[in-house]
Parts: C-alpha cells; structure tokens; sequence
C-alpha cells in the first residue's frame, strides 16, 4: 500500500480500473485537503505463456490422476464453463481438455461444453463459441445451463445435510465424467470462487440458487470473504458436486486485469485451495483507520453491470473490519453500459432495490428468500445501511438515482461532491483508492485489546 499526502510526495500517481481504462486520480494528490492512501493490483507475475502452463498443469494434478486416466470408459464428457462475466481464458483451456480427453479414448462427439450461466443473462452465440474454444466449437456440443429455463431439463439429486435441493443440468447431472473449468477469486459468501462452483451454482436450477444463495444462509457465521473453511456456503457447494461426476478441475488465478498469475488442475477443492493460497498474501491489505471515501476500481468484465460491479462495494462495506466509517462514501469506477444487467437474477436485484429501502429489502431478507438476484440486493442494501454508495463513469447515471446510489459522469465529479461533506476543516479527508477492488481486499487492522480479527482459513 502507498501513502500520499496533500501534495503527493513524488509518488506514483493513483489510478483505478475503468473497465479496460485506467483512470488517472491527478487531482487527488495536488489537494492539501486529503490524505490518500493507495492500493495496486495484487503483484503477481502474470505467466508469459498461458498454454505451456496449462500443458504443466494438466502433466501434475494435484490429488488427482491425469484426466486422460480419468476419462478411460467414459461415455459422455461434461465441460462446465463460466459465463462472459468471469474473466477465464477458456479459448485456450477447452482445446486443451479436449486433446487430455482424446488421450483417454474420448471422442470430441462425445465432449458436452456447458456454459453455466446460473441466474445471469444467456449468453449470445458468438459468445458461446469464445467460451467454448473458438473454432473447436464445430468439433463437439454447447448447451446453456440456464437457472430457469426448461430446455435443456434439470435433474433432482436429492438434498444436502442442510436442506439444500440439489437440482442441476441434466447434461451435467447424467454425464459419465464432469470437468470444471473456472477462475479462483476473492467471493462474499464462497470464500473464493472457483473449485466446484463452476457447478455447483453455475449449472443449478433456480431452486438451489434460491437456497444457497438466501439472505439467511448468507447470513450464516462463516459465510465469509477470504475463507474457505468451516464455511457453510463453500461446504454446501461441495456437497452438491458430491452427487455428481465431477472429478477435475482446470482453475486460474489472476494477476492484473485480463492477466493470469497461476493455472492448476486435478481435484476441484486442491485446485481452489492452492490457488487461494497463493492469492491471498498479495490481496489482503489492512489499514490503521477507516476512510472517508473509498474509491473502487472496477475492472472488466464486472465493469459490465451493476450487479456484477456491486460485489466491491459489499466487499468494503461489509465484513468485521470494514475500511470506510459509518457515512462514509464508496464509489464504484465503471462505465455499466448493461446498466443493472440483463439476466432474470440482475433483473430481480433491479426490481428489489427499487421497491424498497434499504431497511426494508433488510428486513424482508431476514425473514425468508428473495428469490434470485435478492441476496445481491440484500448485501447492497446492508453497505447502504452503513454508509453511502456512488458510480461514477457510467454511461446512463439517471437509472442509479433511482435505487438511492449518487451517479456521477466522471470520478472527479465523484469526488468534488464528496469530498467537502467529509472534511470537518480541521484535518483532511481521508481517501483510499483500490486500483482493482475485486481482486484486492482491504480491511481495519485488529487495535490491541480490540475484537478479534477474522481468521483467513483456506484449508481444503
């Protein structure tokens, strides 16, 4: 983390994510009025060659055989893939889970690509032949798993130790072997993202994403960021991927935008676990004192939607130790040009945040599901309870005013009426900036005598 004063001190200049743009906080460093702290992007050396990487990864699974092993016998292939709001180099991992496939006696016709959309929008066809492995598309099937659709159908494979329906693709639910490809990433109530819940929650049916994803379950001690043990979210993902075929995982881990640090592949949960592991020292920064204004930069794809860009703000706001005091303010860097996002999830998150207060949309969560896309606007609603939420950037900022977010053309628009409400004209305001608020995770450190801090545990 860097620190600049008023006048900046001959450090580097702040700047923030902006979908693909980096913007450049200029004005930030020359105010004599604020104190501004930074945070870059986590420092991972991105790999130079994405698919000789893949190639040693597939060569040494963790705790599992190679998949060519594992494929022998088997009639049907399901490859599990993220939809475009997750930024996985697929195009390159496909082909090459194909090729380990046919290495075991699996023909491409055998091969099913699953793009697990979950409650998001479908995915357009030329967006489904990138996920797919570009060209190879022709060489094997693609289905969407679509939480509501009917085509294709959806099996029921009884429930967890908790209640949780277990009802997922049937193209996934019956296959002989499911692969799942995904992107290992700080999550609010997973943990991290990646390992089983490629799917697990992306080819669910709306039932279990109703279940998992309910403000009460959320809610849960456990359900946290940064942790993936003894948490009630991850476990129940786990469970579900239990009763079916998944046996492999092709897990990345970022590094900048659009970059990836780290591939690995063999069981689902070592994946996750190791690629937590090696993420987690260069996302976590603790700061002494909370902030008057938390500037967030939103890379792409989040950048896309409000509901995706959202996740920084509850990451922020939310948790034991969250750096931004009471009223302060959060503002979110992205253009949105997909506004609050198109799928039934996205539209549901829209339709709740509009319908009622933040104290209200609380409440009702309490008391029960909000169906999907609720818990986002549940989480949204408890940072909005605590302090105040901004986007600045985005391409129409009139629709956000009208769910109790400021919205602003441009950051410095952001901070010029922010800034004046948050100094009290004795000592300046105190400003974070986070290059990239999805991948770095800023929290309050423990003060001695203090409540404890929250343990990060990624154990498998």
């Amino acid at each position: 983390m860097r620190r600049h004063g008023g006048t900046g001190g001959g450090s580097a200049v702040p700047w923030v994510w902006s979908g693909r743009r980096r913007l450049m906080l200029r004005t930030l460093v020359r105010s004599p009025a604020v104190d501004v702290q930074f945070v870059p992007p986590p420092s991972l050396a991105p790999v130079t060659d994405i698919r000789r990487s893949l190639r040693e990864a597939l060569a040494h699974p963790l705790e599992a055989p190679r998949l060519s092993e594992l494929a022998r016998g088997a009639r049907s292939v399901a490859i599990a893939v993220p939809d475009s709001s997750r930024a996985v180099p697929v195009e390159a991992i496909v082909p090459a889970l194909v090729e380990e496939l046919a290495a075991g006696g699996v023909a491409a016709s055998q091969v099913t690509v699953i793009v697990g959309c979950g409650a998001h929008r479908a995915t357009t066809l030329e967006e489904r032949r990138r996920l797919a492995g570009g060209p190879a598309v022709t060489a094997f099937g693609v289905r969407l798993s679509d939480a509501q659709a009917q085509t294709p159908p959806h099996r029921t494979l009884g429930r967890t130790r908790l209640g949780c329906p277990i009802c997922l693709s049937e193209d996934v639910a019956t296959a002989d072997l499911a692969v799942s490809v995904g992107i290992v990433e700080p999550h609010l109530y997973a943990g991290f993202s990646g390992g089983v819940k490629g799917v697990a929650i992306g080819c669910a049916a709306e039932d279990t994403i109703a279940w998992t994803h309910a403000p009460t379950f959320i809610s849960r001690p456990g359900v946290e960021l940064l942790m993936l043990a003894d948490n009630p979210f991850q476990d129940t993902l786990r469970e579900i991927a239990a009763v079916t075929s998944l046996r492999y995982a092709v897990n990345a881990a970022g590094a900048d935008t659009g970059a990836v640090s780290r591939v690995a592949a063999g069981h689902p949960v070592a994946v996750q676990t190791a690629l937590a592991r090696h993420l987690t020292p260069a996302c976590l920064h603790e700061v002494e004192r909370p902030f008057d204004v938390v500037v967030a930069g939103i890379p792409a794809p989040k950048h896309e939607s409000l509901y995706q860009a959202s996740r920084a703000a509850t990451y922020i706001g939310l948790g034991a130790h969250p750096p931004v005091r009471d009223g302060g303010l959060i503002v979110l860097c992205a253009g949105l040009p997909g506004g609050f996002g198109d799928g039934p999830g996205e539209r549901r998150f829209a339709e709740l945040l509009a319908g009622s207060t933040p104290d209200e949309l609380v409440a009702r969560g309490s008391r029960g599901s909000l169906g999907p896309g609720g818990q986002r606007a549940f989480v949204v609603s408890r940072v909005l309870q605590r302090c105040r939420l901004a986007v600045a950037g985005a391409a129409d900022p009139d629709v956000f005013s009208e769910v109790g977010i400021g919205a602003f053309s441009n950051i410095d628009d952001a901070l010029d009426a922010a800034l004046p409400a948050t100094s009290d004209g004795a000592s300046p305001s105190r400003v974070l900036v986070i290059a990239d608020a999805l991948s770095s995770v800023v929290r309050l450190r423990r003060q001695p005598g203090g409540p404890p801090g929250t343990a990060l545990r990624v154990r498998g």
